[in-house]
This record gives structure tokens, sequence and C-alpha cells, in this order.
């Protein structure tokens, strides 16, 4: 079974349905900006903006009109995922992500933030609107969690998530502010390893969402910490996403070449895996090196990030001009699939994601 294990969803400012089962803690949605089930902060949208710009990604994204945050908005948002998601032939499953807000150190939901330097959520999608999307589509959909470890009562939270059949929980530490080390995130993860619940976590570079806090951009904290957990026999399966590679070339390789020696050496017989999602721009070479250590392939789950698109023209040196027949697929996560296995990675990497979540 084929699952892209990384896949996003997001709303520019989606208010939340009450139409749909909710959880306890989500009633009223956002808890740092009530009333909505998903939304995007300014700087985000002046990212898209940007990018936006040109006319191809327009029409790539089926988008047209202004870019401003709203139902419209939303709408084009919607039947762009639908078409990339549901029509997908070689793909089985999609794990549908929620995203929790940034929370501060004394556990307070921080919502978007007003001007720029401020720390908040640059996203937010709530695990109820993920939950109902997977729950309308379940021959496609599994649903992935995201809660935040310093919320009070955050270990509640996790077993009725579990109870909803959430199959792992994202995190985001660099924007989200989730340090590996503190007492909050052990027993979070303690309390996952119990319940059977993977975790997906981010560490090394990040373009998309704000790096708040740099200081959570290394695997370090979290290897230490799974280190212990493992001598207790309570590590949760844990992924992390984009082997840790830097964003971009003026990013630090330091994380990658950490989490690699960890995966193939001390770890190497834990669960501890690692993504190859969104391996775009400054991520593509990192693609060819993995091809030279079946070590670490080993340790490999496929993903897409989605809706980072896949970027068929970083690969052109490596699959010359055959690369751009892929163009013609028209779901980007069918597209990612196909383009990294014409690069030569094991048929395994494909699987794995069916085999560590255990979905049938």
């Amino acid at each position: 079974m084929i699952i892209d294990i990384h896949c996003h969803v997001g709303f520019s400012a989606r208010a939340i349905d009450r139409d749909i089962r909710r959880f306890s803690f989500e009633a009223e949605g956002a808890a740092g900006r009530a009333g909505f089930d998903s939304y995007f902060s300014r700087r985000v949208m002046r990212k898209w903006r940007l990018l936006l710009r040109w006319e191809f990604v327009r029409r790539s994204m089926g988008l047209s009109g202004p870019i401003e945050p709203g139902e419209r908005l939303d709408t084009q948002i919607y039947a762009f995922n639908h078409r990339n998601m549901l029509d997908t032939q070689r793909v089985d499953r999609m794990v549908l992500l929620a995203f929790d807000e940034y929370h501060t150190r004394d556990g307070r939901p921080v919502g978007p933030p007003e001007r720029l330097g401020q720390r908040g959520s640059d996203l937010y999608t709530s695990n109820s609107l993920v939950r109902a999307l997977c729950a309308a589509w379940p021959h496609k959909f599994l649903f992935g969690a995201s809660i935040h470890p310093y919320r009070p009562n955050a270990l509640t939270m996790l077993e009725e998530l579990k109870s909803a059949g959430a199959v792992l929980i994202k995190w985001l530490p660099l924007h989200q502010n989730i340090d590996a080390r503190d007492g909050r995130v052990i027993a979070f993860l303690r309390r996952a390893a119990e319940l059977k619940l993977a975790m997906l976590i981010h560490y090394g570079g990040e373009m998309t969402l704000a790096t708040q806090h740099p200081e959570f951009e290394s695997p370090a904290g979290l290897l230490a910490v799974l280190r212990d957990l493992r001598r207790e026999d309570r590590m949760p399966t844990t992924i992390v996403a984009h082997v840790a590679t830097p964003s971009t070339i003026f990013h630090s390789s330091r994380s990658h070449k950490l989490l690699v020696q960890a995966l193939t050496d001390e770890f190497r017989d834990a669960p501890l895996y690692a993504d190859i999602s969104g391996m775009s721009l400054g991520r593509a070479p990192y693609v060819l090196r993995f091809l030279r250590r079946p070590a670490l392939q080993r340790k490999l789950v496929w993903g897409t990030d989605f809706p980072i698109p896949p970027l068929l023209w970083v690969y052109f040196a490596t699959l010359g001009p055959s690369v751009f027949d892929l163009r013609h697929v028209p779901s980007w996560i069918e597209r990612d699939l196909l383009l990294q296995q014409r690069l030569g990675l094991d048929e395994a990497v494909f699987h794995r994601g069916g085999e560590i979540l255990d979905v049938q």
C-alpha cells in the first residue's frame, strides 16, 4: 500500500462548521482566534501573493482573481485540493494533517501575528475539520492530528484524538514553540507510545512558516529524549520530516547529518524514520545522496508535503528532458510519487508508511 504520510490542509479564513462532529477542546475552533477552523496569517498571505504573481503558478493551481483571504479563495483552494488528492490512481491513501497554534511556554495559545516580527501562528487547521474530511472520503484519507504539548490537559486531548482514529501527531517545533526536553513533551511522547500513535516532527530548515524558535531546529534534543524513552521501552514511532535537510543552500546541514548518523547507527533498529517530503530546490540534491546509502533508504518513508509542488526542472540534470513528461500527470501528489520512483529510490520506501502506521 502506498501512502502519502505528509499532506497539509489549510484555508485562508475558514469559519467553524457546527454541523460536523467537533472535539471537546475545539468547540469554538481556534483557541487563539475563536470562530475559525483554519486560517493563514498575514505574513503567509504575503508570501502567497509574491508566489502567485507568476501566471503559470495561478494556472496550475486553478486560481483566479485577487489573492485575498476569505470564502472565494478558500473555495478555489478546496477545488485544487480535491483535484490533486482524489484524482490519484497510484496513491492508495493520504494522511491529512491538522496543525495546532503557537503556544507560549505557559500554555497560552497565540493566534495570527498582527505585525512583522511578532510571534504567533502562521497556519491553523483544526482537528475537527480534518477528521470531517477524512470521514467524507474514508477510502482515501487518514487522520493526521496536531495538538500542542503545552496545552493544559494535552494528554487527555491526545486520548480523544486516538479514539477518533488519528494515526499520527504533527509538530513543527521551530514555528510552534516545542522544546523536546520539556517535561510536558516527554510525557506526551511517552503517552503516544502507549497509545501506539506515531509522531511526525519537522526538524531542519523551514521556508513556508516563520522560524520563530531557531533553537529548536536541531533534532538533538529529541534524540536525547528518545534515547531515554527507548530504555524505558516507551519510545513512540517517530518520523522526522524532510530528513531534517536544509530548505535552502544558505541553511546549515548540521541537523541533517546528526539525524542520518542516528538513523543508521544508534537508532538503526529502533522505530525512528524520516520522510522524503518536499524534496525540491535546496533539498533536491539530498535525494541523489540517499540513492547511495542503502542503510539510510531502509529508514525512509515517502510523503509529499502537499501543496508544495514537485519541481521537475530541479532534476533535469539527473533525468534529462524525459522528466518533463511528468507534467502531464494532473495530480501533484501522483507526480511526486512518479518522480521519486524514477529517480531510483528503493520501492520499499513508498510502502513503508503503510507498514509504520499499520494501515490495512
